[in-house]
């Protein structure tokens, strides 16, 4: 245990020993490329309103709930009224009290693999994310993490994009990975007292070689933070890719195959659990796809709240279901929660999810 906690002091060390003038933030959120436009002034003012009940939900401690609606043939399905949606919370049925679709502001956090395995796509990785920051909306912020051995936060929250190039320009990709000991960071530091909605992108191999980080330690972080994770993951195309060019310069020989089988159950585990999804782009190349594709999606949910009818606070586990009444429609969202804690640690419980 305390070998442990020193692991985590050190984690927390590495962020927390930025200078203010690095502390810029870039949040991913993902607006369409290439397709803004200006809404009506009748449309900010109801847009304004949603985001005043969110701040306000957030504030008396509402459980909010993204919820992606999706048609069985693709597509996502939009304008749907609040009756047309039922939240249960381990089987009880919740009344819905705050209500919003689209436009809600969003923190993002880009988190971005930088061992030396990504160093000949650092350019593309550098030249996407920059083009996927500048179409943000005014209202979201984003933070920038890199990490290899060490995780750093190379940019604070904020909006501003002026010294995002020099900040990518300035890393240099090398070592190993300590992908688990970032998700724990970002979980703990990074969304730490955030209360908008939040999501993460991580972009990586998939493959962690350098963490004192559990993966439990990992996952249970990223569901109390309630970020969603969308994991930009190249296990697949790493895997296939073993016996050629990559392996040639070293970074994956020798590493079964069922490593990558296990990285994969693990990162599609995350995503799962906070409502996230996992990408599989064939090179970092594609990433202008993938933040559209991961921006559409965003921009395209609804967001729920409710308060408890369990009043307890407990630190328990409460399971989620929301159902949709649209003829053909397929909702999403996190399967649970963990609700406050205030009870002494050995009283309370946190079963298995």
């Amino acid at each position: 245990m305390e070998s442990q906690r020193g692991n985590h002091s050190r984690l927390f060390t590495t962020l927390r020993s930025l200078s203010p003038p690095v502390a810029v933030c870039v949040c991913l959120a993902l607006v369409t490329i290439g397709s803004l436009s200006t809404p009506a002034r009748s449309q900010q003012s109801d847009r304004q309103k949603e985001q005043e009940g969110f701040k306000i939900g957030v504030e008396v401690g509402l459980v909010t709930v993204p919820v992606t609606v999706r048609k069985q043939g693709g597509g996502f399905v939009k304008g749907l009224p609040q009756d047309a949606f039922r939240i249960l919370e381990d089987g009880v049925e919740q009344q819905i009290v705050l209500f919003a679709q689209e436009g809600v502001p969003t923190r993002i956090a880009i988190v971005l693999d930088s061992s030396g395995s990504v160093r000949s796509e650092w350019g593309s990785i550098k030249y996407s994310t920059r083009k996927f920051v500048e179409h943000l909306e005014p209202e979201d912020q984003f933070a920038l993490v890199t990490f290899n051995i060490e995780t750093r936060l190379k940019m604070d929250w904020g909006n501003k994009s002026d010294r995002l190039d020099a900040v990518l320009t300035s890393v240099y990709c090398k070592d190993n990975t300590n992908l688990w000991d970032t998700i724990w960071v970002v979980s703990k530091e990074v969304f730490k007292d955030v209360g908008e909605k939040k999501a993460m992108i991580i972009m990586t191999d998939g493959l962690d070689n350098a963490s004192s980080v559990s993966y439990k330690e990992a996952l249970d972080a990223a569901v109390h933070s309630e970020a969603a994770a969308y994991i930009v993951s190249k296990t697949e195309a790493v895997r296939q890719m073993i016996l050629y060019e990559q392996s040639a310069a070293g970074y994956y020989q020798s590493i079964p195959a069922e490593v990558f089988v296990q990285a994969d159950l693990a990162l599609r585990k995350l995503a799962y659990e906070t409502g996230g999804r996992v990408l599989y782009p064939n090179s970092f190349g594609q990433l202008d796809n993938i933040y559209a594709e991961v921006d559409e999606e965003l921009r395209s949910q609804y967001t729920l709240g409710y308060i408890s009818t369990n009043k307890l606070k407990d630190g328990t586990y409460r399971r989620i279901q929301v159902a949709v009444a649209s003829p053909g429609a397929l909702a999403s969202a996190r399967p649970g929660y963990y609700a406050t804690n205030e009870m002494p640690a050995s009283i309370s419980n946190q079963p298995e999810r």
